[in-house]
């Protein structure tokens, strides 16, 4: 399980010559990271990601031909996203997107190893996961069966059954989730987007774009706010009319 990648590929997507020889010279000088090419525009890099691994982008945001966070919208793959730009008015767009980090030029060789730091630590995080939920044993656990009633998290090198009954809530926290209890929390690395198709959608509901929240926890809606024991979620306008079809049942 601690044998993760020693390198990981990563591309540069930026239309100025300047930018993408710059970062590429960083790039060389981070021995974990294998640039798999530079590009002008994001449009060329259609069919790469269905040919090519790649866990890294770093990528401009205003671009002649589409947009970075145009782009990322479209991406049917989610590599781990690096904004460098010249605009930093676009950094909430950004972090929206779950875009990891936001490097505004001209970006200095430590701000850009800081950012390489923690996009390594995710990506190995991801990496652990997948070994993890794919097995490399025969003790493999399996994540989810139709017929379960629990989620397993490896959260702080521990294997944690969690029921669903424990559950009140689950919170964004881009590339992690964190799993609330009674009394503790648990943070495991998933998505709420995959949380959210594969727990029961009888026990469990998307209520904002960073919750889903146990049903049966309900104690009171309040407006566009949520109450489950001592805890108040904020419940998104678009998804309250869900919510509200759902206790109208009840």
């Amino acid at each position: 399980m601690d044998n993760v990648k020693s390198k990981y590929n990563c591309i540069v997507i930026d239309d100025e010559f300047l930018a993408r020889k710059l970062l590429s010279d960083y790039i060389s000088k981070v021995p974990q990271l294998n640039l798999v090419g530079t590009y002008d525009s994001p449009l060329k890099t259609i069919g790469l990601f269905q040919k090519e691994s790649i866990d890294i982008v770093f990528m401009d945001i205003q671009m002649p031909d589409i947009s970075g966070i145009d782009f990322i919208k479209n991406m049917h793959v989610h590599p781990l996203i690096i904004f460098v730009t010249a605009f930093p008015e676009f950094a909430l767009q950004g972090f929206e997107l779950d875009v990891i980090e936001y490097l505004v030029k001209p970006v200095s060789l430590p701000r850009f190893l800081k950012a390489v730091n923690k996009a390594i630590n995710i990506a190995d995080l991801r990496r652990k996961a997948e070994l993890f939920e794919h097995g490399t044993s025969e003790n493999t656990i399996e994540m989810k069966k139709p017929t379960q009633d629990f989620i397993v998290i490896k959260s702080e090198r521990k294997i944690i059954k969690l029921s669903y009954d424990e559950i009140y809530f689950i919170e964004g926290a881009l590339e992690y989730v964190n799993f609330q209890t009674k009394d503790k929390k648990f943070m495991g690395l998933f998505s709420l987007k995959d949380l959210e198709k594969t727990l029961p959608s009888g026990q469990f509901m998307r209520v904002h774009k960073s919750y889903i929240v146990s049903l049966n926890k309900i104690k009171e809606l309040d407006g566009n706010q949520i109450k489950l024991d001592k805890w108040t979620i904020p419940l998104s306008k678009s998804l309250r009319p869900k919510l509200l079809e759902y206790l109208g049942r009840e």
